[in-house]
């Protein structure tokens, strides 16, 4: 993918809004991009790897399997936990708090992530003090919406 377009679909990342096309230059220098199948898991509950992905082309579920393979628990369903779509952003808890992911994510369409590794991520972090603070803000608004739609939803399921 040519870099000048890799930094304009970065720009569409909820994490990386108020980043310049210096600081997106960079993050494009640091990460990869994947493409997955229909039906191609990206991310295993309970797996650890540590890196945020953003979503390019496509669409996502984020879910909680039938069975969590490292906890050999067994769910009576799959539980949905989302959907995700270009600009959206996984693997941030893991990234942060660098525990085993809480669910699995899986491609519900061909899709193109970028990746960025946990070193990648902490060499950009680390670089500057404007983009630490501006992707660690937009994580926690991410985050915190998150919280807010799911304590939204429990509230209708209960009323």
């Amino acid at each position: 993918m040519p870099h000048q377009h890799m930094i304009e679909l970065l720009k569409l990342a909820k994490v990386f809004r108020g980043l310049s096309d210096d600081h997106l230059e960079m993050i494009s220098d640091g990460g990869k991009t994947t493409e997955y199948q229909r039906n191609e898991t990206i991310i295993n509950e309970g797996q650890t790897g540590h890196s945020l992905f953003i979503v390019i082309k496509g669409q996502v579920e984020v879910v909680l399997p039938k069975k969590a393979g490292t906890q050999m628990l067994e769910r009576a369903t799959r539980i949905k936990l989302s959907r995700l779509a270009p600009g959206d952003c996984i693997g941030e808890y893991s990234l942060i708090d660098q525990k085993p992911a809480s669910a699995s994510v899986v491609a519900i369409e061909p899709c193109t992530l970028f990746e960025i590794s946990r070193s990648s991520f902490e060499n950009m972090v680390n670089s500057s003090d404007y983009l630490a603070k501006t992707i660690y803000k937009n994580m926690l608004l991410i985050m915190i919406k998150r919280a807010r739609d799911s304590n939204q939803e429990l509230d209708m399921c209960y009323h």
